[in-house]
């Protein structure tokens, strides 16, 4: 049995026997990995406190044949605001169930661990009305899913496009209308997240066209995923 260390995020956790929990890390180097931390449902160590989800830690494991096991656990950068605000803390959730979700096990994907640190930091020291959003157009676009912005996806016509269909993934003009209505503005928006301009993108208050965004990456997520998030709340699915 070897021992390896590496940084990882907590993806989440869930009962395993009596006293166990298996934790779900997206590391660093190895990918998503599933190890249990033995009797943390019984003590009140510190080390249950460290994997929480959203977590950014460095871990010693060792491995198994199906599960590795939980040596020791230091956290790299506690994230206190995002957790002691509700909305911080519902999108950082969100991040980490998608993440969850897209990811295979044992299959290093060291930018997506990059993505997901970055955004949760960000997330942590300041807010922004497009920043769950800018995460999970990210992801969809590094899963190879970039939506097409700059002609229709149906005739290639670069003049009035005006909609904007999650399932074909791009923008429609106004005469092969499909999908939903969509501002310039918002296309706009969405040509910067996508196109090196993101700290611009995050730089914007709330607006008409930044809710658009909103909407659309979080059903443009939920149809990549084929399964509703559970992190976003009603309330979100009425903006």
């Amino acid at each position: 049995m070897s021992v390896y260390r590496d940084a990882a995020v907590v993806l989440g956790s869930y009962k395993f026997g009596e006293a166990d929990r298996v934790v779900v890390l997206l590391t660093q180097n190895y990918g998503k990995v599933r190890a249990v931390a033995k009797g943390i449902r019984k003590t009140k160590s510190s080390i249950g406190a460290r994997l929480e989800p959203m977590s950014h830690v460095d871990v010693s494991l060792r491995t198994g044949r199906d599960l590795d096991t939980i040596d020791q656990v230091r956290l790299i950068e506690p994230l206190q605001v995002l957790r002691s605000d509700f909305d911080r803390l519902r999108q950082g959730l969100s991040m980490v169930e998608a993440v969850n979700k897209i990811t295979p096990d044992r299959e290093p994907v060291p930018h997506l661990f990059e993505v997901l640190t970055r955004a949760l930091h960000f997330l942590n020291q300041q807010s922004s009305p497009l920043l769950l959003a800018s995460f999970f157009w990210r992801l969809i676009s590094l899963e190879g899913g970039t939506p097409q912005l700059d002609e229709c996806v149906d005739c290639n016509e670069r003049e009035n496009l005006c909609y904007f269909d999650v399932q074909q993934g791009g923008v429609h003009c106004g005469a092969c209308r499909s999908g939903v209505p969509i501002s310039e503005s918002a296309i706009e928006i969405l040509r910067w997240i996508l196109g090196g301009r993101m700290n611009e993108a995050l730089a914007l208050e709330e607006s008409i066209p930044v809710h658009e965004v909103n909407r659309l990456a979080m059903e443009a997520m939920e149809a990549h995923l084929e399964r509703r998030l559970k992190s976003l709340g009603v309330f979100d699915r009425h903006l």
